[in-house]
């Protein structure tokens, strides 16, 4: 489909004067310009009534001698800063303003230099021309300019409409009634200036003087600037006096077309409904037709209303005013249904437009590929999309229609048809706009390309140290790595920005806070949430929810609260995403109450749950064993018309399984299957808790569901190694104890898991039972520094745990898996080990063994003579060590011996 529209919608590149790419750009259509379209009539009327033939052709060809005596006038004329001085002071002024250049043989007239710089219809230019030219002029035999060269350069000055420019024009006017009487066209020129940038009051009586001095009436025009500049000063009843003496005859001059219209805008701006309606019931009645301007105001009107029916009503009214609905016509309508993406009305329109012949300009393209912006993105897009793209005119796609579809492909995520445009564009030496740039970096975004991204973003702006025009691309940018957790990358544009000091938006910071928080880097995020107080920005509810949930997880539900509480004294509403937030911290603090109040704060506030809340309450009332408000929490997910998903099942699963009823956590999987939900590793887990609380152990059944995972290819949890762990090692088990921990030790990625105590307790005793020396020596790695691979460098050795203590903090046992340990390395006689236990490992996890542990090691080496020397060496460590329990150990290998 692109390649069809490289080959048929291609821009042409012709060069164009600035006169005709006004002439151009106005339009019939704009009731404002409609003053423009009379001024230049007026133009030719000045010149055909105040131009002599000999002013003409001082003009088109200056006598010599004219010129001599100019030129030694103004020799002292200085060229632009920074240069030397001309030889020819007029070419020093066109030299400034890039006008081309005569021959060298030829002279340049003020006369000729002036109508340049009105024929570039550059008010800095004319007005720089003009006072260089004015100020070198001494005693003039005559007027420096021609009666037209003056009224065209008001004329210039009216089309920019500044205040700058209407203080000019008052200059010239001033000057050119010293020469010139002026006519009613261009009083009408100087009160359309005057008017928009002075006081009305002192406008209209500037312009009733003149006229009154000159002996000039007012015409239709005249009033007509009088409606419109009163009603756009907000005196809207001295522009309706006018109108009405116009329509009752105390004004001679009759209403036409453009007085209807200058009123009736007037009442659309300001929201006057029912008075623009009135206007076009005066037209009516008057029997003066509304031109298009005025059918298509009303039809836009009734459509930003979504009142189809009354914008057809136009429609039809306009046909029988001999009037045919023209390209703004449709493009309005279309416009409108592109809002409520009613794709069926605008392929209506359109079949419409093709029997009418009217051919759709680039807003109407614009407006209806909109529609696929907002709509689900059919498979049938492209075929649309071609058609679409066909019935355009060559050369009327603009940058914003290129960035409205590459913005469609970005958000389908078809990146090939997004950059086909994107190269388009560069091939046919048109400009990228930062829209259609960000919207490719959006697109890749979406599609998880950030390489690609990367790479057109340094081609587009870093490798040509571009300045970007906005934070856009950066937003864009830094989402993408927010995505992928790259924080490195996230940084560099982030700094990039700052060096091109683009201050960041609210998007971006906030961005970079999930990132800080993803990393654990709580100081950094904390300093950026500070940025964002200093500099003003408003922090949104999704900040301050990130950052209570990083701080419930974390155990800090202190802080939470105080980001809670300051996000409601900063006047920020909690949205449901916030609420359910703050339930799972509570549920994390075992604060089963406080769920409960923060419930019923949302329901008060008038937040509709979602299903992620329910499901966290159901979770709450689960853990606490209420099956009744379980169940009503459940029939409120099914009544509020949610579909429960996976973890709804789970946590009802989790429920049922605590009260040890094994066939109703059967019935719900079997639920959960028919629904072909995508079963995860908790589902899973929670169905084995069910069985491994029984009496009974169904070996049988567990091992299916751990066929089950195998299948699935499910990663365990944490949850799944400590239930079977202790599963097994509580039915004696101790092989299969084994096999479960030999499996945690296999995994590719290291989960970051520290067994129970009761796991703990389960594995020694499995390899003490087993004699699994180096198992039994990995077990007790996970006890003292944690699970993490650096921490494990020395698990499955004989060396135990001496290697890494001196570069890991160690965690402290419990007493009972210290004791459970020291038994299991007595039993096989690992005395250098229980040795190297006492003297270093007790003094790094400063602990003191109890005397039950001293019992057990001091009675199982005194009851045999040829472990003398193994009770000599364990004595004398407890006298270096712990020299307090000497006696109880002395007792107790005297009491031993006896025996």
């Amino acid at each position: 489909m692109i390649r069809i529209f490289y080959d048929q919608h291609y821009p042409i590149h012709n060069p164009h004067s600035t006169s005709k790419r006004m002439l151009a750009h106005a339009s019939v259509s704009d009731p404002c310009r409609s003053y423009h379209y009379a001024a230049k009539a007026s133009v030719d009327q000045d010149m055909s009534q105040q131009q002599t033939p000999q002013q003409t052709q001082d003009v088109i060809s200056p006598q010599i001698n004219e010129a001599s005596q100019t030129q030694r006038a103004i020799t002292a004329f200085l060229a632009p800063p920074g240069s030397d001085r001309h030889h020819n002071p007029y070419e020093t002024i066109a030299d400034s303003f890039k006008i081309n250049q005569p021959k060298s043989s030829e002279q340049l007239l003020p006369k000729v230099l002036m109508n340049d710089a009105v024929n570039s219809r550059n008010p800095q230019q004319i007005w720089h021309t003009y006072t260089r030219l004015t100020s070198r002029i001494v005693d003039p035999k005559g007027p420096p300019f021609s009666a037209a060269i003056y009224f065209r350069m008001l004329h210039c000055f009216q089309a920019t409409r500044s205040r700058q420019t209407a203080k000019w024009a008052l200059v010239v006017y001033e000057d050119m009634k010293k020469y010139y009487k002026p006519e009613i066209a261009t009083l009408n020129t100087m009160l359309d200036i005057l008017i928009r940038f002075e006081n009305v009051e002192w406008a209209i009586n500037f312009f009733q003087k003149d006229a009154s001095l000159l002996k000039l009436s007012p015409n239709v025009r005249s009033y007509n600037i009088m409606i419109r500049g009163l009603a756009a000063n907000g005196q809207l009843k001295a522009a309706e006096k006018i109108y009405h003496e116009m329509r009752q005859g105390t004004i001679p001059e009759k209403p036409q077309v453009a007085t209807y219209s200058a009123l009736m805008s007037q009442y659309i701006k300001n929201g006057m409904h029912a008075e623009a309606d009135g206007v076009l019931d005066d037209m009516l009645k008057d029997n003066v037709k509304p031109n298009m301007w005025i059918f298509n105001s009303v039809i836009k009107r009734f459509v930003q209303r979504n009142d189809y029916t009354a914008a057809r009503r136009v429609m039809a009214l306009m046909k029988e005013s001999d009037l045919k609905p023209d390209v703004v016509t449709y493009s309005t309508l279309i416009d409108g249904y592109a809002r409520d993406g009613d794709e069926e009305a605008i392929a209506n329109i359109q079949a419409e437009m093709a029997r009418n012949k009217v051919y759709p300009n680039e807003k109407t393209i614009t407006s209806t590929i909109k529609v696929f912006s907002r709509s689900n993105l059919d498979l049938d897009i492209d075929s649309r999309l071609e058609m679409l793209l066909k019935s355009l005119p060559p050369g009327e796609m603009n940058e914003h229609t290129f960035g409205v579809l590459v913005n469609v492909y970005g958000k389908r995520k078809d990146m090939s048809a997004a950059m086909g445009i994107y190269h388009h564009i560069i091939s046919k030496g048109r400009q990228v706009n930062d829209v259609i740039m960000c919207s490719l970096l959006d697109g890749y975004v979406r599609s998880g390309d950030l390489p690609t991204a990367n790479k057109l973003f340094h081609e587009h702006y870093t490798s040509k140290s571009v300045r970007p025009p906005s934070a856009w691309s950066y937003s864009a940018m830094i989402t993408g790595c927010c995505k992928e957790s790259n924080l490195h990358d996230a940084l560099h544009y982030y700094h990039e920005m700052n060096s091109f000091q683009i201050e960041p938006d609210v998007t971006i910071c906030s961005r970079l806070i999930q990132l800080y928080l993803e990393h654990h880097q709580l100081d950094n995020a904390q300093q950026m949430l500070r940025l964002m107080r200093n500099t003003g920005m408003n922090i949104s509810v999704h900040t301050y929810t990130m950052l209570i949930d990083y701080m419930s997880s974390i155990k800090d539900i202190r802080s939470a609260l105080r980001y809670y509480q300051e996000m409601l004294d900063s006047g920020i509403r909690p949205d449901v995403h916030c609420y359910t937030v703050l339930i799972n911290a509570h549920i994390r603090s075992n604060d089963y109450t406080e769920c409960n109040y923060y419930f019923e704060q949302m329901t008060k506030s008038g937040v509709q749950p979602t299903l992620e809340t329910l499901t966290s309450m159901l979770h709450v009332h689960s853990l606490q064993g209420h099956i009744d408000q379980v169940r009503g929490f459940w029939t409120a997910i099914t009544d509020m018309g949610f579909l429960p998903d996976i973890i709804s099942f789970t946590v009802l699963m989790q429920t049922y399984s605590q009260q040890s009823n094994v066939e109703m956590v059967e019935f719900i999987f079997k639920e959960i299957t028919q629904k072909e939900l995508k079963v995860d590793t908790m589902t899973l887990t929670t169905l084995m808790r069910a069985y491994s609380d029984l009496p009974n152990l169904n070996v049988g059944r567990i091992d299916e569901i751990l066929g089950m995972m195998e299948e699935l290819e499910l990663e365990p949890i944490p949850e799944y190694y400590r239930l079977l762990i202790d599963a097994f090692g509580r039915h004696g088990m101790p092989d299969r104890v084994v096999k479960i921990w030999s499996q945690f030790q296999g995994q590719e990625k290291p989960l970051a898991w520290v067994p129970s105590t009761s796991n703990l307790l389960h594995l020694i005793e499995a390899c003490r039972d087993r004699g699994y020396i180096e198992i039994l020596n990995s077990v007790w790695h996970s006890a003292v520094f944690g699970t993490s691979r650096e921490n494990m460098v020395g698990s499955g050795t004989d060396s135990s745990t001496l290697q890494p203590m001196s570069r890991v903090n160690m965690l402290k046992p419990a007493p009972e898996v210290f004791t459970a340990y020291l038994n299991a390395l007595l039993t096989h006689n690992r005395f250098q080990e229980i040795e190297d236990l006492l003297r270093e490992g007790c003094r790094q996890m400063r602990m003191v063994p109890r005397n039950d542990d001293f019992e057990l090691l001091f009675t199982g080496l005194a009851q045999y003579d040829f472990l003398k020397k193994e009770l000599e060496n364990m004595r004398q460590i407890v006298v270096e060590r712990w020299p307090k329990v000497v006696p109880l150990v002395d007792r107790i290998i005297q009491s031993t011996k006896k025996i």
